[in-house]
């Protein structure tokens, strides 16, 4: 009998859309095999496996997964909050919050048409497009929640616009990627920094730099690996008071 990856099985059975979201599912522990949980994307099957998802949700990008394994470390909380999405994207972090409760979800997005088909005319959503967070000077209600994932562009040029949209309480959850600070450090890279020392210092200056702006209420590295492989580490913030 054929054996295929478990990843691509997943995809084949139309249990998980993609194979990057199946091996996400599969390195959380969210997929069972003949009553196994399995770890490893690469493991051989059969036909005749029996093979199911235990995860209670399933998100439309990956950054859902991404934002899913930190919510039990950072102690995140969205139900009946109102949250504003920097760099909404296909709006898996919009998807994931609606899913857990939020009661508003305001989505800022510099492209266009990349919100996923399922959330197009979501009654909870309230979406621009076009738009740039450093522009947007108020929004129709002070966020309780921010999610941020923003690519190109460091967050010291985003985070300081976010800063004047929030108040006190307003819990900022800022998803760093090492390789668009590592200009900021000083660093002349491109692409996926496999380096520790390189990322540990990214990340250390970025901690110096934000503390000037704001307090680091807790910090988490994703379970879920970037698209290219690159480590993204999750910051919890807040305004700082002085």
């Amino acid at each position: 009998m054929n054996k295929h990856r478990l990843d691509l099985e997943l995809v084949s059975r139309g249990i998980i859309a993609t194979r990057s979201q199946a091996e996400s599912y599969i390195r959380l522990g969210k997929v069972v095999v003949n009553k196994k949980i399995v770890t490893k994307a690469g493991t051989l099957v059969t036909a005749d496996d029996k093979i199911r998802l235990i995860a209670k949700q399933q998100y439309v990008s990956r950054a859902g997964l991404k934002l899913a394994s930190v919510t039990k470390v950072l102690g995140l909380d969205f139900r009946k909050k109102v949250v504003l999405d920097v760099g909404s994207s296909t709006g898996g972090f919009t998807d994931f919050a609606l899913q857990h409760g939020a009661s508003w979800v305001i989505g800022v997005e510099l492209g266009t048409k990349q919100l996923h088909p399922s959330l197009v005319g979501h009654p909870k959503i309230e979406l621009y497009e076009k738009t740039d967070i450093r522009d947007v000077r108020s929004l129709s209600q002070t966020p309780q929640i921010v999610v941020i994932d923003v690519s190109f562009v460091s967050l010291r040029d985003i985070l300081p616009s976010v800063a004047r949209l929030c108040d006190k309480n307003t819990q900022i959850i800022a998803m760093v990627k090492p390789q668009f600070e590592a200009q900021m450090s000083g660093q002349k890279h491109k692409g996926v920094i496999k380096n520790d020392a390189m990322r540990r210092k990214i990340l250390r200056d970025f901690e110096t730099w934000v503390k000037t702006l704001f307090v680091i209420s807790d910090k988490a590295d994703s379970e879920v690996a970037g698209f290219k492989g690159n480590r993204e580490r999750f910051y919890l913030l807040k305004k700082n008071s002085n």
